[in-house]
């Protein structure tokens, strides 16, 4: 494969949508999210603060099913802990974020279920951590779908070990190549994370963002990539709706605007390895001031 599209400040800054006067929380978009466990609450609440800080209207939590445990809190006693104004329970939404903080081997028959029904669904879906194995089961026509595996889960989709991330261009267009054709094989988009995260859609078109930052190879960060991800779905979900391909760039400024928090909260702003240590939610921190920085190298935004 050629060397995949460079994404930029200037291109990731059209699609962060900022509010005009008539805007109320609906149009705005709403995040439905279905993360997090009993083991891993974590995830849960850092999706959701996420996804709160990359500028969504509303952002619903909905509990897996049949999951708890007696002695850590449950997703939503955590998340609302600390996100009051989030919305528990389903209802309407625009898109919807599955997956982190979950484990497959304990995931109940109905909630499976319940997580199949979303993929054969009408609203867009970012696809992560323990639902990537639920992916190959759907069928026929569906809105359009992300997932966002790390290496070890993209070799499991794949069934090969993938080229290896050397950070050379040739390495880039291998992991590139590989990322388009798993996009292909499932009719998806692939957001592959990684120092260089790949995004790339089935009609083989790949898009690259990167090097991050080092300071993101730590716990919940990508939980926090999955959030800004929902988001950006959410607030464009009528234009994915008439051009499902944009998804796929989406997923470049998802990445991009991630690792530009990271830069700021680590003060590494060359991606070095300068700077300090940060968690994944020091990065959510610093995402409205990546908003900020990102969207200010625009000319114009995409109508939503």
């Amino acid at each position: 494969m050629n060397a995949p599209e460079r994404w930029s400040p200037g291109r990731a800054a059209a699609w962060l949508r900022r509010p005009v006067p008539e805007d109320h929380k609906y149009r705005r978009g709403v995040l439905a999210v279905r993360t997090g466990s009993a083991r891993y609450p974590g995830a849960a609440v850092i999706g959701v603060s996420a996804a709160w800080r990359t500028g969504i209207g509303m952002v619903r939590y909905v509990a897996p099913l049949g999951d708890a445990s007696p002695d850590l809190p449950s997703p939503v006693e955590a998340v609302l802990a600390r996100h009051p104004e989030t919305v528990p329970g389903p209802g309407r939404c625009d898109a919807w974020l599955i997956g982190s903080g979950t484990d497959p081997s304990a995931r109940t028959a109905a909630e499976e279920a319940e997580v199949l029904e979303l993929l054969h669904g009408t609203a867009p879906v970012v696809v992560d951590a323990g639902a990537l194995d639920l992916v190959e089961r759907r069928e026929g026509d569906a809105a359009p779908l992300i997932l966002t595996p790390h290496a070890g889960e993209f070799a499991r989709l794949i069934r090969r070990t993938p080229p290896t991330e050397d950070g050379s261009p040739a390495g880039v267009a291998r992991r590139a190549g590989a990322a388009a054709e798993l996009a292909a094989e499932l009719g998806v988009a692939v957001l592959l994370k990684g120092s260089v995260s790949i995004c790339a859609d089935p009609d083989g078109r790949a898009i690259a963002h990167g090097p991050a930052t080092p300071w993101l190879a730590t716990a919940g960060t990508g939980d926090a990539l999955a959030g800004i991800l929902g988001a950006l779905l959410a607030a464009h979900a009528e234009h994915l709706r008439e051009r499902p391909a944009a998804v796929v760039e989406l997923g470049a400024t998802a990445a991009l605007l991630h690792d530009s928090a990271a830069r700021i909260a680590a003060r590494d702003p060359e991606a070095r390895g300068a700077g300090s240590p940060i968690t994944a939610l020091d990065l959510v921190a610093a995402l409205p001031h990546a908003f900020r920085s990102v969207s200010s190298a625009g000319t114009g935004a995409i109508a939503s």
